[in-house]
């Protein structure tokens, strides 16, 4: 038989302890945005990352932010788009003088499939970068997926950048 968790009698908008309980969630951030979010301390701001799979958004605290800002390479939440994530349960989360369960993400990003390249994205300004300095478009596309219409529209920048650079 199976056993239901005590936090789920209170219904959660947001992703939690009890909907992940024994096992680790492989889930890839779609966006993240800031938030009004209603919690013990009243109406605050909140980085809340949004999934691509089916899943309830999670509030991202800042452990967790800081865990999504260096696997996305920018401080910037508009920066963090398809990012794989593992989630976990840990049992130890210091809250108010005492131990409770709070999700954390693990320190290793999972290795999932490519993510796609897209434009206005930390990681689209840096594959101009790298094009510029070695044209090896190969390295790309052998860490991200790209569209064609970003294709076109990746080179039509770098050429662009060289024709600024003279």
């Amino acid at each position: 038989m199976e056993k239901t968790h005590w936090k789920k009698a209170f219904n959660s908008d947001y992703l939690s302890s009890c909907d992940i309980e024994e096992r680790d969630l492989i889930l890839t951030i779609e966006y993240v945005k800031l938030e009004e979010v209603t919690g013990q301390n009243g109406k605050q701001n909140r980085n809340v990352a949004h999934f691509k799979e089916k899943v309830k958004p999670m509030i991202l605290n800042v452990t967790n932010s800081k865990q999504v800002k260096k696997f996305a390479g920018s401080r910037y939440i508009e920066d963090w788009v398809n990012i794989p994530v593992q989630i976990y349960v840990d049992t130890k989360v210091r809250m108010m003088g005492e131990d409770v369960e709070g999700l954390r993400i693990r320190s290793q990003q999972p290795k999932v499939g490519k993510p796609e390249l897209l434009p206005d994205t930390e990681q689209w300004k840096k594959a101009i970068g790298f094009l510029l300095e070695s044209g090896e478009l190969e390295k790309i596309t052998k860490k991200y997926i790209i569209t064609e219409n970003n294709l076109t529209k990746l080179n039509q920048e770098v050429a662009d950048a060289k024709a600024l650079q003279g």
